[in-house]
């Protein structure tokens, strides 16, 4: 098997820019058939990570990959690679436990 073929996700050099720069030479693999969690503080970048990996936003430079698909020129195909779900935050006055 080839290292193409064991990852899942393969983020190398990954750049945003907004007004500031968001990321910044971010690298990373995820391994098929492993648990990941991108984690960091609030304007880390995880959410412009996570759009970028969904086809949503376009990187400024670097390259990510899902199952072998670049993500900028392949966007169909990611999309049917992947499922994206989002965390919505309920307050702890509405959690089943009040």
């Amino acid at each position: 098997m080839t290292q193409q073929q064991v990852q899942a996700i393969r983020v190398r050099g990954l750049e945003k820019s907004y007004e500031l720069h968001v990321l910044r030479g971010v690298d990373f693999e995820v391994a098929r058939d492993s648990i990941f969690a991108l984690l960091g503080s609030n304007g880390a970048g995880k959410t412009t990570a996570e759009k970028i990996l969904s086809t949503r936003l376009r990187a400024d430079d670097g390259a990510a990959s899902i199952d072998g698909f670049d993500v900028a020129p392949q966007p169909p195909n990611v999309r049917e690679a992947i499922s994206t779900v989002l965390l919505s935050t309920i307050p702890i006055s509405s959690s089943p436990a009040s």
